[in-house]
């Protein structure tokens, strides 16, 4: 290689740097700038800390009632594992990671506008989907301080039994799945821009993928169709292959095609989420209603 050729592409690479960390740090700034908003009013931030656990509640309390006790036989027909508290509080805890993407990302747009701010960072010098995978880092973030909450709860009260060797690959399930979730959340974000209220779409949304999702139940009692369709939805691979790993759940394909199914999930929802949203964001901005309302 010519010298005029390494000094061109070194210099290049030093551009890319530089702009992916102009980016990291608009990434940084808007997560800090929501923690900073929640930290402001600090009961509602212990509020929204404790409302987890108490929803927690029901479904366990549900379940050791309709079974008679914590073990449960059909469970163990069904996925081979007996144990219905540690069942429920592992597929529950994938509840936060799906409100993450149908409320908090799309609703951060919305609290942007409440606060008559939206203009203000969408003029940021950065690409939008930028200023999106802050809202994304911070609800992660969120949410995950969320789940230790419910965790420490569940081992004091309850505890529960898992496998501490199937921590590691349940953490790169959940990982591939934020991926495929930041898409939805991309998604659910770009009809805040459009009809200003995005819980009309969030709560449709929501209802039907609490259903396709297993989380309290195993996949199997679901009826045919909607077994099939679940299989579309990056929660159910997550959940189920999280329980595999932590405490032996029956899974119906490999462990390969779990991983497979997810990234190839990622790639279309982020695709799909990413493509509506600057469809929809420049729409607004030539109809100029970015503000109205």
């Amino acid at each position: 290689m010519k010298s005029g050729e390494t000094v061109s592409t070194g210099t290049g690479i030093r551009k890319v740097l530089k702009v992916l960390r102009h980016y990291g740090a608009a990434v940084w700034a808007e997560n800090i700038k929501e923690w900073k908003l929640e930290l402001t009013y600090k009961a509602d931030f212990a509020r929204g800390l404790i409302d987890p656990v108490v929803y927690l509640l029901p479904y366990l309390l549900y379940g050791i009632a309709l079974v008679g006790g914590r073990e449960s036989a059909s469970l163990q027909n069904l996925v081979g594992t007996s144990d219905i508290v540690t069942f429920i509080t592992l597929g529950y805890l994938f509840i936060g990671f799906l409100n993450m993407a149908l409320w908090a990302m799309g609703f951060s747009l919305r609290k942007e506008q409440f606060y008559g701010t939206l203009e203000s960072v969408f003029a940021a010098p950065v690409p939008r989907w930028v200023f999106s995978m802050g809202m994304a880092l911070h609800s992660i973030l969120h949410q995950l301080l969320m789940i230790a909450v419910q965790i420490v709860f569940i081992l004091l009260v309850f505890s529960i039994k898992i496998n501490p060797l199937g921590l590691l690959p349940t953490l790169l399930v959940i990982g591939l799945m934020l991926v495929a979730l930041y898409g939805i959340g991309m998604f659910m974000a770009s009809f805040t821009l459009l009809f200003k209220q995005g819980w009309l779409v969030s709560e449709a949304l929501s209802s039907i993928l609490m259903i396709l999702t297993p989380i309290a139940y195993p996949l199997a009692v679901l009826p045919v169709f909607l077994k099939k369709l679940a299989l579309f939805v990056p929660t159910t691979y997550g959940i189920l292959t999280a329980r595999h790993f932590l405490m032996g759940e029956k899974i119906d394909f490999t462990l390969t095609d779990a991983f497979v199914r997810l990234g190839l999930l990622s790639l279309l929802w982020v695709g799909f989420g990413l493509f509506v949203f600057m469809l929809i964001d420049h729409r607004t901005r030539r109809s100029g209603t970015l503000s109205h309302y």
